[in-house]
């Protein structure tokens, strides 16, 4: 997957270094190097936004070929061929797995082999059987699961597309004249201005059709939220909006296809990483609007008595706030000099361009559901033991009682405060179970009663809580122990490289620029705080060496998550088979009851029939 990256930025690189350098088309006001050319091409298979050439400037054949490479390995397009492979994988099987989700060749052959099973060990009639026929077999379904994501994501992202193009195009054609779209001697067409918003937004690049970014749309604030809502459709959105979209789509789908939609709902992340289970969708949201907010909030107490932002009305200001904490944390488009915004303003950007809340989203609660049911069934039949020897049931609760009031006498002084959270979530942990075992030992005690108090759903959230936050805890370790090293590692590179050239031999090349343009390359970003009299990135400046680091960089945070989203993709956690067989028996179920719903009617009736007589 890298190597391909790799490869796609080496080969564009290569064709916009050959245009702009011997082709008619090119622009024979700027030159082109290769290493900036393959800068620049990296930052768009990336999905970064840095850029060491003005992108305004080049030719058309090259800013077309740029965005060609952007929409190709974007986000949601390069997923794509996994699940074309996945695809073919499961449609043919030939010793090949990509997951552990592959039944038994010689099981699957025949598809009439669970129907067939079912009219020799049940009596079923002729319109039952006919309708467990129309379900597919397992290697179907899967094969079908596959086909649906990846024409599911081609048609939202299409859709996406579409909208956006045409609100952004047809407003700029209605409110602007052609001398507000000049760049450099030549107007730009307001379509081809869309065009290239829309690709570039969408898969955040934030590159712009002139030299001075968007920062021309600043008042316009109606162009504004349709960038932001863009930017927020091809991000943070854009999982909740696909699985939105599986939800209704199965809605209006015939009910033998409802399976396939079943399947791919269930096993989400696992068959395709745009995809999350409804509670990590929820958490992903909460913790992207969480940090939207900390970034305007910042803003408005930092930056809105500022005088670099005098010019501007409060509403407007405002608007730039909001506007700039949404590219912060993906796109990269810019409206103001960013340079204005105070330094601890620019210390909170670090933050959200650092943070990559979908690592949150591929947390497993198997564990949890695991605990829960043990929990579950441990206390029951500890309950119905009791009962039977006439024991009251909580008489095994101080046992617990003592042996948690042991661990919570634990010493723990001396201890890192990662150790005192962990130790604090863990006691936390036994407290809330102990408390979950007295629920179910009352609740079995309770003439089987299936009711769940609301106690009980209190107790399980809880718990999931005290998971979620090891979880955390966990994640953020490996997080900042694992990817700083490197990160500060490439730091210390380019200071050291360039180090003859910076503060305070050059005041505007300081350490604080330097480190904050890795991380904008590592959160593929796009954000600068640029060089006077440049109107590309602040990378512009640096040699090759350093801009082959920044380019190494972009790799790595383009690919963040991605050996564990890999290994997830590896395990299925709910079977094509085991779905099958489920929707199978709940039509049988249904039968039955509505069988025997039918003949205790028959049956009430006839009684009547026979009293009255």
């Amino acid at each position: 997957h890298m190597g391909w990256f790799l490869i796609s930025s080496l080969l564009g690189g290569l064709i916009v270094w050959l245009i702009e350098n011997y082709s008619s088309s090119r622009n024979l006001q700027i030159k082109v190097e290769y290493i900036d050319a393959w800068f620049v091409s990296s930052t768009c298979v990336c999905s970064c936004g840095l850029t060491t050439l003005d992108f305004a400037k080049l030719s058309q054949a090259s800013q077309i070929i740029l965005m060609f490479f952007t929409f190709i390995s974007g986000v949601t397009i390069s997923t794509l061929p996994a699940l074309v492979v996945k695809a073919q994988t499961h449609r043919r099987v030939e010793g090949v797995t990509v997951d552990d989700d592959h039944g038994e060749l010689e099981d699957e052959n025949d598809d009439e082999l669970p129907t067939i099973n079912i009219r020799r060990e049940r009596n079923l009639p002729e319109h039952i059987r006919n309708r467990l026929a129309t379900l597919p077999n397992a290697r179907q379904l899967r094969y079908r699961a596959y086909i649906t994501c990846i024409v599911l994501i081609l048609a939202t992202c299409f859709t996406i597309y579409t909208i956006m193009f045409f609100a952004i195009g047809g407003w700029i054609q209605t409110h602007y004249i052609s001398e507000q779209l000049l760049q450099g001697n030549s107007t730009v067409n307001p379509w081809y201005i869309s065009l290239i918003v829309t690709v570039t937004g969408f898969n955040q690049n934030g590159l712009s059709p002139f030299s001075d970014g968007l920062s021309r749309f600043v008042f316009d604030v109606y162009l504004n939220i349709f960038v932001m809502i863009l930017v927020m459709s091809g991000t943070s959105l854009f999982p909740f909006i696909l699985r939105n979209v599986v939800m209704l789509v199965r809605y209006l789908s015939p009910w033998r296809h409802k399976v396939i939609f079943d399947y791919i709902l269930l096993n989400n992340h696992r068959l395709s990483t745009l995809l999350f289970p409804a509670v990590q969708t929820r958490i992903y949201l909460f913790v992207t609007v969480l940090l939207y907010i900390i970034g305007v909030s910042i803003s408005l107490i930092l930056d809105l008595k500022s005088e670099h932002f005098a010019i501007y009305p409060s509403g407007i200001r405002f608007l730039i706030f909001i506007f700039q904490t949404v590219n912060t944390r993906f796109a990269g488009f810019q409206t103001v000099d960013i340079n204005f915004f105070a330094t601890a303003t620019l210390l909170v950007y670090l933050l959200l361009m650092a943070t990559k809340p979908q690592m949150l989203c591929a947390l497993d609660e198997s564990p949890l559901e695991l605990s829960w049911l043990a929990l579950q069934a441990q206390e029951e039949a500890q309950a119905e033991t009791n009962s039977m020897l006439n024991i009251d049931g909580s008489s095994g609760l101080p046992a617990r009682g003592s042996r948690l009031g042991s661990s919570l006498s634990l010493s723990t002084s001396g201890v890192l405060p990662m150790k005192h959270m962990e130790r604090f979530l863990r006691r936390q942990s036994l407290v809330t179970k102990n408390l979950v075992r007295l629920q179910f030992s009352n609740l079995a005690l309770e003439d089987g009663s299936n009711h769940r108090p609301r106690r009980l759903r209190n107790l399980r959230h809880r718990l999931f809580l005290i998971y979620f936050a090891r979880a955390i805890i966990k994640h953020t370790f490996s997080f900042v122990i694992l990817t700083r090293t490197w990160l500060f590692f490439f730091i210390f590179l380019i200071c050291a490289i360039e180090n003859s050239r910076m503060s305070p031999i050059d005041p505007n090349i300081t350490v604080f620029k330097v480190i904050f343009e890795i991380i904008s390359a590592f959160g593929t970003v796009g954000l600068t705080l640029g060089y006077p009299n440049i109107a590309s990135s602040f990378s512009t400046i640096l040699s090759p060496a350093s801009k082959t680091i920044l380019i190494i960089t972009m790799l790595m945070g383009r690919h963040r998550g991605l050996l564990a989203s890999m290994t997830d993709q590896e395990a299925i956690e709910h079977s094509a088979a085991d779905l099958l067989n489920r929707r199978r028996e709940e039509i049988i179920f249904a039968y039955q009851q509505q069988t025997l719903d039918t003949n205790n009617v028959n049956r009430t009736t006839s009684e009547e029939a026979t009293t009255q007589f």
